[in-house]
């Protein structure tokens, strides 16, 4: 690992296929002094090409992506500059940390938790630091945010990972969850689910409707878009959702 100049900012690419992730990033890399981002790519491939000019000190890189996933970029790059994986899947952090990522933000990424990653990826840049088996997975969950949800569909229970629902839709006696690949569909009621999804992650923006936060690609005052379809937000419901999502870009 190079020394990096005191009087020198750290260069960082910022990698996701989701728009709004990557505003995110970028409002937080905009509030610490000693970043500089010289690249926002939207797949891996972009990232690469990059990368292969040298000079970047540190990647802030999403997990899932399509074609070429964060873990596989990871794995061509050699050497590889710091890697800092941002994503909504715990089930990646073992493998992130035997590729040698000194940290594992899971989104939503708080202020306070992006800038001990600065301090980490600063430590090893200024020659603090040299070994990166001091860092260390996310803390595992608590029991009061649950990772799967027991779905009751009309012949069986299915049990689903909470980082696959992108949405979920109330019509007429029914509920149906949109997920990353297919729909459940399920009499229990949208009530019943949403007291039953953690509120940090998921939003009731209509009577009809609720999202996963992290799966919103774009929004305005009426309406959220995730893969492609526009939901309307619920006039009862606006000014909160809008407040939850504009606190993604704070």
């Amino acid at each position: 690992m190079r020394k990096l100049p005191m009087d020198r900012k750290i260069r960082c690419i910022i990698v996701d296929d989701e728009p709004l992730a990557r505003k995110v990033l970028v409002k937080l890399t905009e509030q610490i002094d000693q970043l500089e981002v010289v690249a926002v790519c939207a797949n891996a491939v972009d990232a690469f090409c990059h990368l292969q000019k040298g000079n970047i000190d540190l990647v802030f890189l999403d997990i899932k992506m399509p074609k070429i996933n964060g873990l596989e970029l990871l794995e061509s790059l050699n050497p590889a500059p710091l890697v800092v994986f941002t994503t909504a899947y715990r089930e990646f952090a073992i493998k992130a940390f035997e590729l040698d990522a000194i940290d594992y933000l899971l989104k939503p990424i708080s202020m306070g938790r992006f800038m001990k990653t600065i301090a980490k990826a600063n430590k090893f840049l200024s020659g603090q630091s040299t070994s990166k088996t001091e860092q260390h997975p996310p803390e595992p969950k608590t029991v009061d945010e649950p990772e799967q949800l027991y779905i009751k569909t009309q012949r069986k229970v299915i049990k689903l990972d909470l980082s696959h629902i992108t949405y979920l839709e109330s019509l007429n006696d029914k509920v149906i969850l949109h997920t990353s690949n297919n729909e459940i569909t399920t009499s229990q009621r949208i009530g019943h689910l949403a007291d039953k999804l953690p509120k940090e992650r998921f939003v009731r923006i209509h009577r009809s409707f609720m999202i996963a936060v992290d799966k919103v690609s774009a929004f305005n005052s009426i309406m959220v878009e995730i893969n492609g379809k526009e939901l309307p937000i619920g006039r009862n419901y606006r000014s909160h959702v809008l407040d939850l999502l504009q606190k993604e870009l704070d």
